[in-house]
């Protein structure tokens, strides 16, 4: 049983042999090819680069009322005339004087004598000075008004926008170890 048992050994130990070419004799290597290895890998790849925009921001305005003079303050002189008035007055006309008069008596005689005539007057009217010609001034305020104007709030200006740049998870297929072709000792079975 033993002698059945190496022979069968024989028998499977030379087939490989015999498929190398039959020649072999004690160790025998084969071929053997590995194929070359691959994984998938991840990364990061820019699929959009940044990009800057340029905008016109336009200048801000706004309405303002302000106050102004329209016509400032300023003096008028007003001149008041002379004032005038008339008087009544009591004048001699004539002087008091004596004078020779001749006259009849209740006899019929002629009687002259020297008979003071008193001074004569009359009322004469007059127009008189009551008060002299002045300036009167007057101070006139200032007129105001309002008016409108727009006024700069803010000047325009560019405004720049970036926006970053986009990216993305990309997975490719690469090689980790290349495939190779060595040779081992023949397997027996």
């Amino acid at each position: 049983m033993r002698m059945a048992f190496l022979s069968t050994v024989l028998v499977l130990a030379a087939a490989p042999a015999a498929l190398a070419g039959g020649n072999c004799v004690g160790n025998c290597y084969e071929r053997v090819q590995q194929p070359p290895v691959y994984g998938t890998i991840a990364e990061t790849v820019e699929i959009r680069p940044a990009r800057t925009y340029a905008r016109q921001v336009p200048p801000v305005y706004d309405t303002l009322q302000e106050q102004i003079v329209v016509q400032p303050e300023h003096v008028v002189q007003h001149i008041i005339p002379a004032q005038y008035s008339t008087v009544a007055e009591t004048v001699m006309v004539a002087p008091e004087r004596k004078v020779w008069q001749v006259t009849r008596d209740g006899w019929g005689r002629e009687i002259g004598c020297w008979v003071t005539v008193p001074a004569q007057f009359a009322t004469r009217h007059r127009t008189v000075q009551i008060s002299e010609a002045r300036a009167v001034y007057e101070t006139v305020p200032a007129v105001y008004g309002t008016r409108q104007r727009q006024v700069l709030v803010q000047p325009g200006y560019v405004a720049h926008e970036t926006i970053p740049a986009e990216y993305a998870t990309r997975h490719r297929q690469v090689q980790i170890a290349p495939g190779s072709s060595s040779w081992q000792p023949l397997r027996r079975y």
